[in-house]
């Protein structure tokens, strides 16, 4: 070869690569445009071409905004990707959601996983993921249900109320902090993130991390919610994601090139640590105890944790890897979920005079301090309850499509047929805003539209119920069907004795809110940037 001409070889070479690049990327948009089995789907040109449209969404935090429009955009079905389709209709719903459908977890959850696979890296072929109840992200449905039936006793609403005692005494404390602070502006998902984990420090492990105390949470939740940025990124890729499994630096790579990389703070101190420390010793001490048949030095703590060890000894398929992931997972699942759901709630009851004030006059009348307010007691704040049921509707815990996999035999909605393999789901943002469902009205926030007797105003009595039947079937605040949040009815508990506490004990003014423009919502959604009072009473 002629040494002269090597550099121009080189030059032509990387020409012909980059041409046959655009050619085949050129080729390959057409196809999705015009050949692909979606192609007739209406949604951005952009989308169907590549996934990197939703992406730039996502990282950006639009979701609240996509999916308030998208769909008065381009109708009830939308393809939001090349091979993914959003759905905002009853028959979609029922269809996917609905339990025996067959409809599996899409490859958007690998992003979630907690573990890596076990081996193998063809992953277009598939991985093999360890047992570990990964509940969020299981694909296989056998495993997954049998985990389920395995801790339904626990999570059930009966037992979990159990712990109401636990949950009065964090709210004494925080109501006592909050006092302190003597109506000054804090940041209100911070102190419902203070909540949401003294609450489950004080029912799972008896335990607090402190964060009353301090006044913070120590950027815990901040450092999370970029988390999620980053995940629901990723979860787009979920090829990129498998791989990067086994290719640390490839992660790291496709992390920068989105500018979804983030530092961690200096001195920052995860809760997450104490919490398996703590977990981890207490499990441990048990096995020894079981195993030696030691009967001294029980622990005589009546918290979650000692439900999940008794449940241990009872069924042995409730494994000690179970065990000591569900030990974490009540942290992990619900610190963010119910954060989530309590800003909701303060910022749209203490953004809305009318509201605040009827719901403060209901709670302060029915149950007056300084008595604990139980979960019979909340019950009855049917008002209350509707304000807090309207404010997770229009911003939810979820601010993308719960998607699903298309089984083998297909699926057809709308006049359209989903070939097996694709990706297909709801949105909550824009399924509970569907006016069908909830009204023309269905993008205001008005408590009033689940009080069925208010409802018969303006429509017969049949109307009005069958609409109240409708909201409650069609919605999506803990998860879709089958793959409902096990621990909703510990969340409610929650959330059903924190809110009217509050509302009781302070006039709660919302300051400062960033429009819902403005928002950054990602697959994990939380209303940030909201500025509150607590004004004692």
């Amino acid at each position: 070869m002629d040494f002269q001409a090597f550099p121009l070889f080189i030059l032509t070479s990387c020409f012909k690569l980059v041409g046959a690049i655009l050619l085949v990327s050129l080729l390959t948009a057409i196809y999705r445009l015009t050949l692909h089995p979606l192609s007739a789907i209406p949604g951005p040109k952009w989308a169907a071409v590549s996934n990197i449209w939703l992406a730039r969404h996502v990282r950006d935090g639009r979701m609240l905004a996509l999916g308030k429009r998208l769909h008065d955009d381009f109708g009830p079905v939308v393809r939001v990707g090349p091979n993914e389709v959003w759905f905002n209709s009853r028959d979609a719903f029922r269809l996917i959601y609905n339990a025996g459908s067959g409809f599996g977890k899409s490859d958007f959850y690998v992003a979630t996983k907690l573990n890596r696979p076990i081996s193998d890296w063809k992953c277009w072929q598939g991985l093999n993921w360890p047992d570990t109840l990964d509940l969020l992200s299981e694909f296989d449905t056998r495993r997954y249900r049998l985990q389920r039936r395995l801790i339904g006793p626990v999570y059930q609403t009966s037992n979990v109320r159990r712990f109401e005692r636990a949950v009065d005494e964090v709210i004494g404390r925080v109501v006592a902090k909050l006092r302190a602070l003597d109506g000054v502006e804090v940041d209100l998902k911070e102190w419902m993130h203070i909540v949401a984990v003294e609450c489950l420090g004080a029912v799972v492990l008896s335990w607090s991390p402190g964060y009353i105390r301090d006044g913070s949470d120590g950027g815990t939740s901040t450092q999370s919610y970029l988390g999620w940025k980053r995940k629901s990124v990723f979860g787009l890729f979920p090829l990129v994601t498998k791989l990067s499994f086994f290719s640390k630096s490839l992660g790291r790579w496709f992390s920068n090139a989105w500018g979804v990389t983030f530092a961690t703070p200096r001195n920052f101190k995860p809760f997450f640590t104490p919490v398996y420390q703590k977990s981890s010793k207490r499990i441990a001490a048990a096995l020894r105890q079981a195993s030696t048949a030691k009967a001294a030095s029980k622990d005589e703590r009546k918290d979650l944790l000692a439900d999940l060890v008794q449940l241990h000894r009872d069924r042995p398929e409730f494994t000690e890897t179970y065990l000591r992931r569900l030990a974490v997972t009540n942290f992990g699942a619900g610190h963010e979920t119910m954060c989530s759901a309590l800003t909701s709630i303060m910022t749209m009851i203490g953004s809305h005079d009318r509201v605040r004030q009827r719901v403060n006059d209901e709670v302060r009348s029915c149950v007056p301090a300084p008595s604990p307010i139980s979960c019979e007691d909340a019950a009855q704040l049917r008002y209350t309850q509707a304000s807090m049921k309207e404010a997770q509707r229009l911003y939810p815990v979820i601010g993308m499509s719960l998607s699903r996999k298309v089984p083998a035999e297909g699926f057809s909605c709308h006049g359209y047929y989903i070939p097996p393999g694709y990706t297909v789901g709801c949105n909550p943002i824009s399924l509970h805003r569907n006016r069908d469902i909830y009204g023309p009205d269905a993008d205001e926030y008005r408590p009033e539209r689940w009080l069925l007797e208010l409802q018969q105003r303006d429509c017969t009595a049949a109307a009005a119920a069958a609409q109240a039947r409708d909201m409650d079937r069609y919605h999506l605040i803990w998860g879709g069907g089958a793959r409902t949040c096990p621990g909703r009815h510990l969340a409610e508990m929650v959330l059903c004795k924190v809110v009217p506490a509050l509302c009781r004990e302070f006039d709660i003014e919302v300051v400062a809110r960033p429009g819902d423009d403005e928002t950054k919502f990602y697959f994990m959604a939380m209303l940030t940037g909201v500025r509150a009072r607590f004004v004692p009473v």
